[in-house]
């Protein structure tokens, strides 16, 4: 059982964004991702179709086997969206997303929180981009402040609300840098108390190091997890991805 899904690791791994294709359309960045068996709810997922560059960050049900295949399944639909649908607005390919779920899960409430960004991929300077957020928040650094962005509070998925999603739009300015994070981090129970980390302390050390290069910001970050979370058990999928502009 734990060869077999070691190997589900492997396929799983796969299916990320790769190092390289990331490397190309977001020189300056990190990501941390750290699941919390050996396969992951949580995913980051990217795909380049003509002029932009698209980068998900996302949780899906679940986690270990069955967020596994959740997870699949959502890299599946994202891909079917944009690749061969050819959607291009954010907030309409989480609604495809939804209605294939929704399809697809025989009723059940099953999918993902999400934070879908469409990048321009040969501007430089000042540019805009756009994104969809489910119920996930994404922060930007700007001259020595944390900003939290807008959000749309339901999921990719069946829920309460069936509205369709909104795409925002963001102009970017040279040496802004944009986070996208789900709840593993801030869910973390830990500290002298046994307590939630939770988004306001992230988002300061976000904020903190944000000035530092971006392979020392992740190390900081797992530092401060680890010591966080100290003997206790990881409760959750982390996954925290960082971009500089």
């Amino acid at each position: 059982m734990l060869d077999s899904i070691n190997y589900a690791r492997r396929i799983q791994f796969a299916l990320l964004a790769s190092d390289s294709l990331l490397k190309i359309n977001l020189p300056e960045h990190f990501v941390l991702f750290k699941p919390k068996d050996i396969v992951s709810g949580d995913f980051y997922w990217a795909t380049k179709k003509n002029n932009f560059f698209y980068l998900a960050v996302c949780d899906s049900t679940g986690h270990g086997v069955p967020g596994d295949f959740m997870s699949l399944l959502n890299i599946n639909f994202l891909n079917e969206a944009i690749n061969e649908k050819e959607i291009t607005a954010p907030h309409e390919i989480l609604n495809h997303v939804r209605n294939r779920l929704i399809e697809n899960m025989d009723g059940g409430r099953d999918g993902m929180d999400a934070i879908l960004v469409k990048i321009p991929v040969k501007e430089q300077n000042n540019f805009t981009i756009e994104y969809a957020a489910a119920n996930n928040v994404p922060v930007l650094i700007r001259n020595k402040q944390a900003l939290s962005l807008l959000k749309d509070k339901m999921p990719v998925g069946r829920g309460e609300n069936i509205n369709s999603f909104n795409t925002h739009t963001m102009e970017i300015q040279k040496g802004d840098t944009l986070y996208l994070y789900t709840d593993g981090f801030a869910d973390q129970f830990g500290g002298p108390k046994g307590k939630k980390f939770m988004y306001k302390q992230l988002d300061t050390i976000l904020l903190q190091n944000s000035s530092s290069p971006l392979a020392e910001q992740k190390n900081n970050l797992i530092t401060h997890f680890e010591n966080w979370k100290g003997s206790l058990e990881q409760v959750d999928d982390v996954c925290v991805v960082g971009m500089q502009f």
